[in-house]
């Protein structure tokens, strides 16, 4: 039995927290379009069960700060009724209830708010304290964190006022402090939190040290407690840190204010496997262990914490692809393994009796297709060419930070297991095979295969990044060229320049990664290897023995190198699919539909087994 600090209960203003872990606020995209509550938002928050709190999402106090279309609202009294109903279904599921009160103004700068304008706002704020007090909230919380309105009062990276608001942080500190300072009077028995910043990770923005000054203001003004993030938005995406950064490498930060205040902290960041925050808590280094990201991942991941399920845990992988892109997208908020956190028992449909279906291929489609067929109550058994499952997953964590996907694969080998799906691996499936089994549905999940040029065929010097990723190169080189700068490139690229060689990308388009979500291309590109060489505007004409012609704007350039490794794209495998000539219920997943990425993957699988 393990020693779980992290659930023994802690109190603050006569309210107990039954245990130390605190859901962080996300905004998720499911309000109605005028801010209202929305039942996706009742029915997101129902879903996660067993916290000490659930502080939901940024709510704007003013329509001026609302920076996403279907963002929930508190600028208005007629938003009350369904932030209580929100309230309701986390106190039913005996967590406290918390709120963010948030403003991200778009239109100006903070440097170009009249005084008018700022007085608006700060009155926006106390008013909204007020209503959520209104709407049966324990803790309210004041966004003071990640370049939003009230961060970048604070941080001189934004802050050039020469007013009574900047410079110094005297000054910048004064709309912050005065806005939390009204708002402790209105809020006598709730609990008042702040969330703030303990370094910006940018050029001239808050420091540790002011960091500090300001959590021992807010001390002194009477606030209760201190989520201790990090990072600016769109500049670093620190506060949603991918799984290149280490896991908990904000938690000195949560520890550093908690022992400068003598103040209540939560910490977060790369906190979500059970060990980690276990040990935070027994350590003393934060009172809170905050969770955004693996709470959509899985809803009732304390649960399986607390009864040592740690096998069946839904892994979150620090992507971003689902959740953060989305968000960023102006769409609703999705996950890379859970496609719709916000549904419950949405595959409990009964059937007259249990169809018998056959997947072929136990790659990421077919794995997560059978999981939630199984759930929905059909009877699946996986058939897989290679000897084990895993399909390209075998592959995705291999480069350099990308280790986090290995999770997805113990994962669904737990699930298969503990499912009970029949899966049997080194089986070439074939006509003959698919009539003996006498399926009610055959699904296909045979994957995809890298495009490979016809000038590329049969030459001892191309590879497949597949290949290089599996087997590794044949012979010691030096000198390798990596054809296609996508995410499959470059990780290709970060792999084979991790062991010690010179390293060129060559991309048609000007630019990497063009249409990629920001908060998934940035820590790609950060993570690249500087000695990477990179070429835009290359596209492969042809290849001849080790050489390499492009088209570019300035004519056809060659380039000689050991060893080339084709990174173009995939094609869709249907060979077996093709043969099918007799009458059965077929449905095509994944890769061997549309060639994509695991979020992809997962999300056609799932919409797959919705559909029978």
């Amino acid at each position: 039995m393990k020693n779980k600090a992290l659930f023994s209960p802690y109190s603050i203003n006569n309210k107990t927290f039954k245990n130390r872990i605190v859901m962080l606020p996300t905004v998720t995209n499911y309000a109605n379009e005028d801010g209202s509550v929305a039942q996706q938002n009742i029915d997101y928050y129902a879903l996660r069960k067993n916290l000490g709190a659930i502080i939901i999402e940024a709510t704007y106090t003013h329509i001026l700060g609302k920076s996403f279309i279907k963002q929930l609202g508190i600028d208005s009294d007629d938003k009350i009724p369904g932030l209580s109903k929100i309230s309701k279904v986390i106190h039913e599921n005996d967590s406290l209830a918390g709120i963010q009160l948030a403003m991200n103004v778009k239109s100006k700068t903070v440097n170009d708010l009249t005084l008018s304008e700022i007085d608006d706002i700060k009155d926006s704020f106390i008013k909204a304290a007020s209503r959520a007090k209104e709407s049966n909230f324990d803790i309210i919380e004041i966004h003071c964190a990640h370049g939003w309105l009230l961060s970048q009062f604070l941080s001189s990276y934004f802050n050039k006022r020469n007013d009574l608001y900047g410079p110094g942080l005297q000054n910048r500190m004064k709309l912050p402090l005065e806005i939390i300072d009204t708002i402790r009077q209105i809020l006598k028995n709730e609990i008042l939190s702040v969330r703030i910043n303990a370094v910006d990770y940018v050029e001239n923005g808050i420091e540790l040290d002011e960091s500090i000054i300001f959590a021992k203001k807010l001390k002194e003004i009477g606030v209760d407690l201190i989520s201790v993030s990090a990072g600016i938005g769109a500049k670093t995406f620190i506060h949603v840190s991918p799984g290149s950064y280490p896991k908990g490498f904000l938690l000195d930060f949560a520890h550093k204010i908690k022992l400068s205040t003598n103040t209540t902290v939560i910490a977060a960041n790369r906190l979500g496997e059970f060990d980690i925050a276990n040990l935070a808590i027994e350590q003393y280094k934060a009172d809170f262990i905050g969770l955004a990201r693996p709470l959509i991942a899985d809803p009732q991941i304390i649960n399986k914490w607390e009864n040592e399920q740690f096998k069946i845990v839904i892994p979150c992988l620090s992507c971003n692809q689902g959740c953060i892109a989305n968000i960023q997208a102006q769409k609703q908020m999705s996950c890379l393994v859970n496609p719709d956190p916000y549904k419950a028992k949405v595959f409990d449909q009964p059937f007259m009796y249990k169809r018998k279906v056959m997947v072929i291929g136990a790659g990421c489609a077919g794995l997560a297709f059978s999981i939630f067929a199984h759930k929905k109550g059909l009877n699946c058994t996986i058939f897989e060419r290679q000897p084990k499952i895993g399909g390209q997953l075998n592959l995705a964590y291999k480069p350099p930070h990308k280790q986090e996907f290995k999770k997805l694969i113990n994962y669904f080998e737990s699930e298969v297991e503990n499912l009970k799906i029949p899966v049997f691996t080194g089986i070439d499936v074939d006509i003959d095979l698919i009539k003996s089994e006498k399926s009610d549905i055959l699904a296909f999940a045979t994957g995809s295969s890298p495009i490979i040029p016809e000038f590329c065929k049969n030459n001892e010097f191309v590879y497949s990044a597949d290949e290089i990723l599996e087997f590794g190169l044949p012979f010691e080189v030096s000198n390798i060229g990596i054809i296609g700068g996508g995410l499959i490139g470059l990780e290709t690229a970060n792999f084979l320049s991790n062991k010690g060689l010179s390293i060129s990308v060559f991309e048609m388009d000007d630019a990497l990664l063009k249409t990629t979500a920001d908060v998934v291309k940035l820590p790609i590109l950060e993570s690249l290897d500087p000695n990477i060489k990179i070429y835009l505007n290359h596209k492969l004409v042809n290849v001849e023995s080790n050489i390499a012609y492009f088209q570019t704007q300035n004519g056809i350039k060659r380039y000689t190198f050991d060893y080339i490794v084709l990174a173009l794209g995939r094609k869709p495998n249907k060979e077996l699919i093709d043969k099918i000539d007799f009458c059965i219920d077929t449905i095509n997943i994944g890769d061997c539909k549309n060639p994509g990425d695991a979020l992809s993957a997962i999300s056609d699988a799932y919409n797959a087994a919705l559909s029978l």
